[in-house]
């Protein structure tokens, strides 16, 4: 596994890079909306992929608006093919061997013992956002029986309206603390992906709706 090595002059140098020239050159606006907060307590953030601009606006949304130390959980290969990653904290993982992924989730364990917060995108590919249902791997549940911390949803939906560019939206679902350790790490993720599943319809019909909620922050 390739594991994280955060600078944070380029954190700094690479947030002002998207702030002012690569997300106003894709996108119209990117907002976020719920409960744009960190726990007191160290958590997993999990988030539906559905683009390579997910990790990106993550970034964006956590140098700008979230407290805290924050890093996240890479396919192998794409951290190989863009190894400037691990500056702004991203760690791999190679599916393709069990040993690998064992330390990668030994990894992440150490980053939440350490007070840090991880994220994870648990379908484990990039999909299309309107595909359903949503199937989680386990290892998020393995990872909630070494630490059994809270849990943030947080969604994201791209749309186009009456601009040129996309919008892309990012909505934070509030904090979820169940007692993992009592579940099967199937029910676990079984249990997480309707979860968010539910959260990701209810953003899109908000969207569609054309119902208007404010963003709680504006990430550029």
């Amino acid at each position: 596994m390739i594991q994280a090595e955060k600078k944070r002059w380029f954190i700094k140098l690479f947030a002002a890079y998207q702030r002012y020239y690569l997300l106003p050159r894709n996108f119209e606006r990117v907002e976020a909306t719920g409960h744009v907060h960190v726990p007191e307590n160290p958590a997993i953030y999990i988030a539906n992929h559905s683009s390579w601009w997910d990790g990106l606006l993550i970034f964006q949304a956590t140098e700008k608006h979230l407290e805290g130390n924050h890093f996240m959980l890479m396919a192998q290969e794409g951290l190989e093919t863009y190894r400037f990653f691990r500056k702004l904290g991203a760690f791999s993982i190679d599916k393709s061997r069990i040993r690998d992924v064992v330390a990668s989730l030994q990894y992440a364990r150490q980053l939440l013992e350490a007070g840090s917060y991880v994220w994870i995108f648990p379908q484990g590919q990039i999909l299309h956002q309107d595909q359903r249902p949503y199937f989680f791997e386990t290892g998020i549940g393995y990872l909630l029986h070494q630490m059994p911390v809270p849990v943030v949803p947080v969604t994201l939906h791209y749309h186009f309206g009456e601009e040129k560019k996309p919008i892309a939206s990012i909505h934070f679902g509030e904090p979820i603390q169940e007692d993992w350790e009592k579940m099967t790490r199937s029910s676990v993720s079984l249990y997480l992906s309707k979860l968010l599943e539910e959260q990701a319809d209810e953003h899109k019909q908000t969207i569609i709706g054309g119902q208007h909620i404010e963003p709680q922050e504006q990430i550029s």
